[in-house]
């Protein structure tokens, strides 16, 4: 593990109207690994979970290491922190319990098993061989602490609620599909996304179904369907994107369908987060970071972000900050969408395998799905030019951003 000191040059400003300029780059710690968790920060500490096994704690002062505990298998999840402990997901399908300020164990909870999601067929694949695995399932559901419970979803189809201090299970609810998307509470109520394309709602104390919103489902190649977003709740609504290619506001009440936005065949990975007047998300293969009117589901803008779009925006001082699967960090005016600066890895501008279009700065189809490599490959290729797959974080004027390759980066 080392902390770099990384030159301000590296930053790439691009002009605008606006007299603020642009956050700098101050600072990179290395975790040597890939990670898809995204950074959560809590009482001074970062915490992020990695494919090596490990999660991770850092001191926000000095940027140190406070400790690391080994989950024994990737941790695909993003940590929760709550009352001095954090709990974290990992591919072995052990849910981990650590003390927040010495990073020792305090329980562990196993579900039936975690697994990427795979089908007959998907993509395309002759449907008489053996499923195909999804590469674009990234991560296993994150955990969310409410109430002294810690809930959580699971690939055996379950959403668990463990009490927080011992791990004892409090009740199960079996879905129809693995369940990778992020649970939300919002007062009494549970709501989480599954790869039956359905939005559930249940009551938190018991477990209870409440309402079931399906979204749609497609069959022939199992491409265009499932719900792998976390639900957020503002007020009465409910949004959420599927990879049906809609976004959608349902009434949190009935579960009722108010407004959807047309993805147009793009999925909708992205999580979503809101300002007062608007709702902004990204998209996968129409490439764009999206503002709605979140009241009529009208588009605000679409601002081009050239590639796949999965972490979810932050929003901080009437700015949008977007991370996009190029390697890059932009920031847009919430209230326009109009850019204010976006700066890209130096992996991403040096696309040694050439990936991106020169003239678009899109990535290239047919070098990606169309040669000797197969499409795990590509992606693998994609990590290396610093990937955003997780969402960053805003912390007390900074930025702070980790890429698929396990590199955190500190703006400010």
């Amino acid at each position: 593990m080392r902390v770099t000191a990384v030159l301000f040059a590296l930053l790439l400003a691009v002009p605008c109207a606006f007299a603020a300029p642009p956050p700098k780059l101050v600072e990179t710690i290395e975790l040597r690994t890939q990670t898809v968790s995204s950074p959560v920060v809590a009482q001074g500490r970062l915490y992020i979970g990695a494919e090596d096994g490990n999660l991770y704690a850092f001191n926000l002062a000095g940027r140190k290491l406070a400790w690391l505990y080994h989950a024994g298998a990737g941790v695909a999840s993003t940590p929760a922190v709550a009352d001095g402990l954090v709990y974290a997901l990992a591919r072995d399908g052990r849910l981990h319990a650590v003390d927040a300020a010495t990073g020792e164990r305090r329980w562990e909870f196993s579900t039936l098993g975690e697994a990427r999601f795979a089908a007959h067929g998907l993509y395309g694949m002759p449907k008489q061989a053996a499923p195909t695995r999804d590469p674009w399932d990234f991560w296993l559901s994150s955990p969310v602490v409410a109430g002294g419970r810690v809930y959580v979803g699971s690939s055996d189809e379950r959403l668990y609620a463990l009490d927080a201090r011992t791990g004892a299970v409090q009740w199960a609810f079996k879905s129809g599909g693995m369940i990778h998307s992020a649970p939300t509470v919002a007062g009494k109520m549970l709501l989480f996304g599954s790869w039956d394309g359905a939005v559930y709602a249940l009551d938190a104390a018991s477990g209870k179904q409440l309402w079931r919103y399906q979204t749609e489902t497609e069959q022939e190649t199992s491409t265009l369907f499932g719900v792998q977003s976390a639900p957020l709740v503002d007020e009465d609504t409910v949004y959420i994107g599927s990879r049906d290619a809609h976004f959608y506001a349902l009434d949190l009440a009935s579960g009722k369908m108010k407004w959807r936005y047309d993805g147009k065949g793009s999925w909708i990975i992205s999580g979503a987060v809101t300002d007062a007047r608007h709702v902004y998300f990204g998209t996968s293969d129409t490439n764009l970071l999206v503002g709605l009117d979140k009241r009529t589901g009208q588009a605000v803008f679409e601002h081009d972000t050239k590639v796949w779009t999965y972490a979810t925006p932050v929003l901080a001082g009437g700015v949008v900050y977007g991370a996009s699967m190029r390697g890059e960090l932009f920031a847009l005016e919430a209230a326009t969408g109009k850019p204010q600066w976006s700066w890209r890895t130096p992996e991403s501008q040096a696309d040694d395998f050439g990936l991106l279009e020169p003239k678009t700065g899109k990535f290239d189809s047919k070098r990606m799905f169309e040669g000797p490599h197969s499409i795990h490959a590509s992606l693998e290729h994609v990590k290396r030019l610093g990937a955003f797959i997780a969402t960053p974080v805003w912390h007390e004027g900074q930025l702070i951003a980790a890429t698929a390759d396990g590199r955190l980066l500190f703006f400010r």
